[in-house]
């Protein structure tokens, strides 16, 4: 029985291995037409991945934004990146220009009030419009070392391209007249070589933070002299950024052992007062400074009040003694007067930035780079 079963397996397996042999009249392919637009979808994709190779192998990057200044007239806004990402320059933010400095992945921002107050920082709101302030990349729509340097940008890219270019390659040409492929709208490639990245959608790096960076920005890598040049003008925007606000942390201060001088028959009284201070939220490895402002009001019997600043740096979580002097006119006669002095002081914590250190390491990382 089993010699049966094997003979008439053979013979059905012979079978249809003889039907596979059947012709069959007409072939399956693209039309000509579908042909045309399978090459040049081809193409497309041939120019995107150089594109993207020559990105991520860029020493630094120049992004430029065009905006409405206040009188409505068109502005540009640039910003460089190394491909470390080391980069300064004014990026746009949620609708206001944004000045970022970020060496060695500190952050330090100069905005208006304005923006501060739209980041739920009211109180603190005026003083941070006047200068720096130290904060960390994820408190920004979208840190540009982790999304802008050469390398990240080519991944968030690449990352996007799933939904992009679909159908019909379509061109069309830049102010400049460069030729570029147009990918949904949001990524533009040179259509000729060395393909590039001509621009992008910064939507498609962060679908949450990116359209607060405005709608496109346009992109090119920087190389020879504009390296050098990029290096010398950051050293200068670290020169710029002094001491900043650190906005992460918080002080609160106290006023001790009040003790009041007064100068018999001059009239000038002086306030020596003991400020300490206590430091909440600074980031790990940093040292701030805490600048405090010392007001005092010193008032007399029948001579009025009189009051006096003064200004002083303290260590985090320390105590300094401040003093300041006021001068009453006393009248040309023999008395005595009651003097009570009131002091106040406020803190406001800083970022003491090295600017020496970080422009050696600049040096170090940019010279890596041919600049």
């Amino acid at each position: 029985m089993r010699a049966r079963w094997t003979a008439a397996a053979l013979v059905l397996l012979g079978g249809l291995l003889a039907g596979c042999q059947v012709a069959v009249t007409g072939t399956a392919g693209l039309s000509a037409a579908d042909q045309q637009v399978a090459d040049r979808r081809a193409q497309q994709q041939a120019a995107v991945d150089a594109a993207l190779q020559a990105l991520e192998t860029a020493p630094a990057l120049q992004y430029d934004a065009t905006v409405k200044d206040g009188a409505g007239n068109p502005q540009t806004l640039t910003f460089r990146v190394t491909r470390d990402g080391d980069g300064f320059g004014t990026l746009p933010m949620e609708g206001r220009q944004v000045r970022i400095t970020e060496p060695g992945g500190q952050v330090y921002l100069a905005a208006d009030a304005d923006y501060w107050k739209s980041h739920g920082l009211e109180e603190n709101s005026t003083q941070y419009g006047t200068g720096w302030v130290r904060t960390v990349g994820t408190e920004l729509p979208v840190d540009p070392a982790a999304k802008l340097a050469p390398s990240k940008l080519a991944a968030g890219l690449r990352k996007a391209l799933a939904g992009l270019g679909t159908g019909e390659p379509q061109t069309q040409k830049l102010p400049d007249g460069t030729e570029v492929y147009q990918l949904g709208g949001a990524l533009q490639v040179t259509t000729a070589t060395p393909h590039r990245v001509a621009g992008f959608a910064p939507a498609l790096l962060d679908p949450l933070g990116g359209p607060k960076l405005g709608a496109s920005f346009r992109v090119r890598p920087l190389t020879g002299p504009e390296v050098k040049t990029f290096h010398t003008e950051f050293d200068a925007a670290v020169d710029a950024v002094g001491q900043p606000f650190d906005g992460l942390a918080q002080a609160s201060v106290t006023v001790r052992n009040n003790k009041l001088n007064c100068q018999d028959f001059v009239g000038s009284c002086t306030t020596t007062v003991d400020v300490s201070n206590s430091v909440v939220g600074s980031q790990p490895g940093t040292k701030p400074t805490v600048h405090i402002k010392l007001t005092v009001e010193v008032s007399a019997d029948t001579l009025g009040a009189q009051t006096c600043t003064t200004e002083g740096d303290a260590a985090a979580d320390a105590t300094i003694t401040m003093s300041c002097a006021v001068k009453f006119s006393l009248p040309n006669r023999t008395a005595s007067y009651q003097v009570l002095a009131k002091p106040t002081a406020v803190g406001e914590v800083r970022s003491p930035v090295d600017a020496n250190a970080v422009k050696a390491k600049l040096a170090k990382a940019f010279a890596a780079l041919g600049g």
